[in-house]
């Protein structure tokens, strides 16, 4: 079994790898403060992205283990300075560097792409983020 994030946006179901080799601490962190649902404060600011805060102790975060400036569809980054997440669901350019610490699987990137376009026409959407426990591939 494996960890994953699992995304719940517009109806449908996403899931994300956790990135434990290049950012333990941030996984640790985001984990504990599953599951929340926030509202997507954000989107277009670097053109392909969402973003989102998240409640409790991941708030003062401060860190940056696994940093990126040039961000691959399907980045999950954390953003200390907003106390957010962003996830980038095209490839982009942020406007600064990014802690990344999980990533939209390749089998649900086009569809996540598609429902963050789709945010545009539903403000504030909710986004729910939670831990599931999966069987792992290789098995």
């Amino acid at each position: 079994m494996a960890q994953k994030l699992k995304i719940t946006l517009g109806g449908e179901t996403y899931l994300a790898d956790l990135l434990w080799q290049e950012a333990p601490r941030t996984c640790e962190a985001f984990i504990a403060a599953c599951p929340f649902e926030s509202r997507i404060f954000s989107a277009k600011i670097c053109d392909a992205e969402v973003t989102y805060p998240v409640p409790g102790k991941i708030a003062d975060l401060d860190l940056m283990e696994n940093p990126k400036f040039e961000e691959p569809a399907g980045a999950v980054v954390w953003y200390g300075a907003w106390s957010s997440i962003c996830i980038f669901f095209d490839i982009c350019e942020p406007y600064g560097t990014c802690n990344m610490f999980a990533r939209i699987c390749e089998a649900d990137r086009e569809r996540f792409a598609a429902a963050c376009r789709a945010v545009w026409d539903d403000q504030g959407a909710l986004i729910r983020n939670e831990i599931v426990d999966v069987e792992d591939e290789e098995a």
